[in-house]
């Protein structure tokens, strides 16, 4: 299996801000023009070839391939956005929406009224830069007690620019690892601008494209085991809730720990050949049952079983799938298992197994040592 590319669904907290931002975006020191279709792989390519080195990947999304270097995570959310985790200090999100440029710009005072009747304080008027082949459009906002974050107050930065015809990207970067409101005045646009080359490099070599889009529930991240001794394990504990829970559940036997990232914990059965994923997310605006019946409901994928199975007076909802993965010179089938429990403090804790070796990982009988639980 391509130990690389993976698929998994995530839950991220303040994914919804995408939509009401919808449509403003940054300015900065960067090419953003309209992407011409004839550039084909070229880009790609190019990014690859330049340093002769770092192996990149390259993402279809929404008609638009863009190219990243391997580092850190990046994935495709359930609501439809790509998020990018390639620096601990902050989360760039990415849409691509209709309307130009030009037409966003052209509501920006309504699109202000509409953040701040939302609660949002404007930290940075939206300003256009032009010329030099930029036209993009930046602002900062912030809000109190935002929901999954540490501070008080949470910023963030968005940005507009140009897509392919027709089409805008619109890009929001929560702060979500740094205390801006602590920040002074010139460290806080050092910070912004920063991020602002960050975002413009990953929207500025995106070119349109012909290839079918990516999955959504893709999941990319760096291939690194966590335990070179390859040290298998009994069982394993996931903390959460800002260290108040400690939830610990059984392994298999020779597991092999290869990940510990935001998708949570991620293991290697090599017995059965199958990646299984353990986490706990904020989720708290849905249900275990909302969470399993709207993934399974995305007609993406062939759902092959859905239903419950209680475990220790623990109800898990699950659905099985499998998933035809395309690469350059084959087509393969990714089969996948899903199950989600509701926890008392509201969180959900899910478990995602993949394999492209065999079918069996979708029974949910294999997985009962990961649903046999203790929270404590």
């Amino acid at each position: 299996m391509n130990r690389i590319k993976r698929a998994a669904c995530i839950a991220v907290s303040g994914l919804w801000l995408l939509s009401l931002f919808g449509g403003l975006w940054f300015a900065g020191v960067l090419s953003f023009g309209e992407r011409d279709a004839s550039q084909g792989t070229a880009d790609g390519q190019a990014a690859e070839e330049d340093d002769g080195q770092q192996p990149v990947w390259e993402i279809v999304f929404k008609g638009m391939k863009l190219t990243l270097p391997q580092r850190g995570t990046v994935y495709l959310h359930e609501s439809g956005c790509l998020n990018i985790r390639q620096d601990e200090r902050y989360l760039i999100q990415i849409q691509i929406e209709d309307d130009t440029v030009d037409e966003m710009w052209a509501c920006m005072d309504q699109k202000e009224e509409s953040l701040t009747a939302s609660g949002y304080r404007m930290e940075k008027e939206a300003e256009r830069l032009t010329g030099d082949g930029q036209d993009c459009i930046r602002y900062v906002i912030s809000r109190e007690k935002e929901r999954g974050s540490d501070f008080e107050r949470t910023y963030f930065e968005v940005i507009l620019a140009p897509a392919d015809e027709g089409r805008h990207f619109l890009a929001v970067i929560p702060y979500d690892r740094i205390d801006v409101e602590k920040l002074d005045k010139a460290m806080r646009e050092r910070v912004y601008d920063e991020a602002l080359v960050r975002a413009g490099a990953v929207l500025d070599a995106a070119h349109p494209t012909d290839e079918p889009d990516d999955e959504v529930g893709m999941l990319w991240m760096e291939d690194r085991s966590l335990d070179p001794e390859q040290r298998y394990l009994s069982e394993d504990t996931i903390v959460y809730g800002d260290g108040q829970y400690s939830l610990s559940y059984r392994l298999p036997d020779h597991c092999i720990l290869t990940a510990d990232n935001v998708a949570g914990k991620t293991y290697y059965d090599e017995d059965n050949q199958v990646y299984i994923q353990a986490n706990v997310v904020k989720y708290t605006w849905m249900t275990a049952e909302d969470m399993a019946k709207s993934a399974a409901g995305r007609e993406l994928s062939r759902i092959h079983t859905e239903g419950e199975v209680q475990v220790n007076g623990r109800i898990f909802y699950f659905y099985t799938c499998s998933v035809l993965e395309y690469q350059k010179n084959k087509t393969t089938t990714n089969y996948q298992f899903n199950a989600y429990c509701d926890l008392e403090d509201g969180s959900i804790y899910t478990i995602f197994g993949y394999t492209d070796e065999t079918p069996e990982a979708l029974e949910e009988a294999y997985y009962l040592e990961w649903m046999d639980i203790s929270v404590y």
